[in-house]
């Protein structure tokens, strides 16, 4: 027996703790990977939740899937009525096959991701420009799975662009803005081979409008002056107030002959819109436009204009320019 006892002592005892530090380890590991996931998913949730520019993912149908607190603000609908719906239903018509063009690309793999700005329809029924950002997400079978959007409101950077460029009065261009729409017609009128002509209009009695009935009637006056332009000319005419009572019209691939019976057009409803004014118009034509000579353009047709004043006002002048 005793023999059997100093055997059972005499067996080696196993007093290595290595996997029981092992197993510690890995679970301290794995618990300190639960609470990083779950630090990054906070922050994910944090980041989506504040963002400063609306976010939304979106199925590849085009429904909404969710969306961030700044995507309602700027779209105007709540969370709830967007996922029951699409970005079609919201993006204004006239920008919808532009949209759907990118994201065909974006599909095919042309695109990593595209971006342009576009008009929403709030839930209010106004127009909102957003500028818009798209990419996909795909699975690990790089798969298709769904869209990241990302949309930040323009709004106050148009209205502030639309300002600059813009007289508050009749919100016809201002110099500066006729300066750049007038050069980029410019060009497109020299690479294609048209002829271009500038309309200055100085209006007649206007300061005894101001004197005897007011500002608030000479304000009114201008403009409808401005409506009266507009209504004489076509899209892609480019119409400005210089300031006072002074107008720019430029207009580009017209005939001279349709170009003077469009002056003599204004200058008679000019004529007839009563308390006393009448317009002085000077017109020039050039075959060769060039962006260059917008200034000698403007003297030209100011120079006809004052010779219009000189000859008795109320009558349109063409100036020589070729």
């Amino acid at each position: 027996m005793s023999r059997h006892l100093h055997d059972d002592f005499a067996q080696p005892f196993d007093c290595n703790p290595l996997p029981a530090v092992v197993e510690a380890d890995l679970l301290d590991s794995r618990s300190n990977m639960m609470m990083e996931l779950g630090r990054a998913q906070r922050r994910f949730e944090a980041t989506f939740h504040h963002a400063p520019i609306g976010i939304a993912h979106v199925g590849l149908d085009g429904h909404f899937l969710t969306v961030n607190p700044r995507f309602c603000e700027i779209s105007g609908y709540d969370a709830d009525t967007l996922i029951r719906t699409g970005f079609q239903q919201i993006t204004h018509p006239d920008d919808l096959h532009a949209d759907e063009a990118l994201l065909a690309r974006l599909n095919a793999g042309e695109l990593p991701r595209y971006s342009m700005e576009k008009r929403y329809i709030r839930s209010d029924g106004t127009v909102i420009w957003i500028n818009l950002t798209v990419a996909m997400v795909r699975d690990d079978d790089d798969r298709p799975e769904f869209y990241v959007a990302v949309i930040e409101d323009l709004s106050d950077l148009r209205q502030a662009s639309f300002e600059a460029l813009h007289d508050p009065l009749t919100s016809l261009l201002n110099r500066r803005g006729f300066a750049c729409r007038a050069k980029y017609m410019l060009i497109h009128a020299a690479q294609t081979g048209r002829a271009a002509s500038l309309l200055f209009l100085d209006l007649d009695g206007f300061k005894q409008v101001n004197d005897h009935h007011g500002h608030a009637v000479g304000d009114a006056c201008l403009a409808d002056i401005g409506a009266i332009l507009r209504s004489h000319t076509q899209a892609g005419d480019v119409i400005a107030r210089l300031g006072g009572d002074e107008f720019l019209v430029l207009l580009a691939n017209r005939e001279e002959a349709a170009v003077a019976t469009l002056a003599e057009d204004v200058r008679l409803a000019l004529a007839a819109y009563g308390i006393g004014i009448s317009g002085s118009l000077g017109l020039v034509t050039t075959d060769r436009p060039d962006p260059a000579d917008l200034d000698w353009l403007i003297a030209c047709a100011d120079d006809a204009m004052r010779d219009a004043k000189r000859a008795g006002k109320n009558q349109v002048r063409v100036a020589a320019f070729t």
